[in-house]
């Protein structure tokens, strides 16, 4: 049963009616994505006085601004890629990065956090490009053995679609060891038989309506590109292992049990942890019982 804290954030987000800023359609849905450019132009503040055990780095990675964290005297045995979420619109908060510094801590990491380009300016592929500028920036430092891929909602579907770009136009790129992916999308657009299923958790949902995903995919990509928003259809086989978190009260539940074939189509390691009575990205909410732990299941798939 959620806690007292988890019932009281679902409650806030439905009072504050987030799912329905989201939406929006025609004219409506530009207005939105115009907001939302405008707040990517604000710089990230970074929460240094909660974080004075890491070293914190800025570099420019091809054009991208990546932060990396690392504990401070201490030799990392490995290292994470952190794609934030945000529907590729919404900009990183500070609590991103007070996540990649656990994240450094309990798993002797150091971790890599890109601002990646975002729509709409910015299609997918111009995403993955940077994405994958930063990788192999961390593959001068880190055998791919030692490398992981974290991603939480379009940051987890990004980590995906991130391997399905390597291995169509770039197979000379290894996989990294492992993708530890909350709450992604996985087939943007959903087909027919997702969407029916994501209609009927629409009223749980307190964060993304179906029809999100419906409207953003032509913003990100489409035509030849269209593929990488759905890497449920790609061939999967070759990849990593892979660490899947979604809450029942998502509707991205949706993409669930299609995804569990596909991995025992093609011969993927699939670790689903699933959250009873949990909402979207709901180890976001790090004051959450809930939330803090998943986040040593995390550490746990990432170690």
């Amino acid at each position: 049963m959620p806690s007292i804290q988890a019932k009281m954030i679902s409650g806030i987000f439905k009072l504050a009616g987030v799912n329905k800023m989201l939406d929006k359609q025609g004219a409506d849905f530009e207005k939105l994505l115009e907001k939302y450019q405008e707040k990517q132009k604000k710089p990230l503040k970074i929460p240094y006085d909660k974080m004075k055990q890491f070293d914190i780095q800025t570099e420019e990675i091809g054009g991208t601004t990546c932060y990396t964290i690392a504990q401070k005297g201490k030799e990392p045995e490995k290292a994470v890629l952190y794609l934030f979420g945000g529907g590729y619109i919404l900009p990183p908060d500070p609590g991103d990065l007070i996540l990649c510094g656990q994240i450094a801590r309990a798993c002797q990491a150091k971790v890599w956090f890109p601002l990646y380009p975002m729509a709409p300016e910015h299609r997918l592929v111009e995403t993955l490009q940077s994405t994958l500028s930063v990788y192999q920036a961390i593959l001068k430092e880190y055998d791919a053995t030692k490398v992981r891929f974290f991603g939480t909602s379009s940051g987890g579907g990004q980590a995906i679609s991130l391997c399905v770009y390597i291995k169509q136009e770039r197979p000379d790129v290894p996989f990294p060891a492992r993708l530890v992916l909350q709450s992604p999308g996985l087939q943007v657009p959903p087909s027919k038989k997702q969407r029916e299923e994501m209609e009927k958790k629409k009223k749980e949902d307190v964060m993304i309506p179906p029809s999100f995903f419906d409207n953003i995919a032509p913003v990100l990509a489409t035509g030849d590109e269209a593929y990488l928003l759905s890497p449920m259809l790609y061939n999967l086989a070759g990849f990593p292992p892979i660490d899947l978190f979604y809450g029942t009260r998502e509707v991205m539940m949706a993409y669930l049990s299609d995804f569990e074939k596909v991995c025992q189509r093609y011969g993927v390691e699939l670790h689903v942890h699933v959250g009873e009575g949990m909402m979207h990205c709901w180890g976001a909410m790090e004051f959450m019982p809930e939330a803090k732990a998943v986040r040593q299941e995390y550490f746990k798939a990432l170690d």
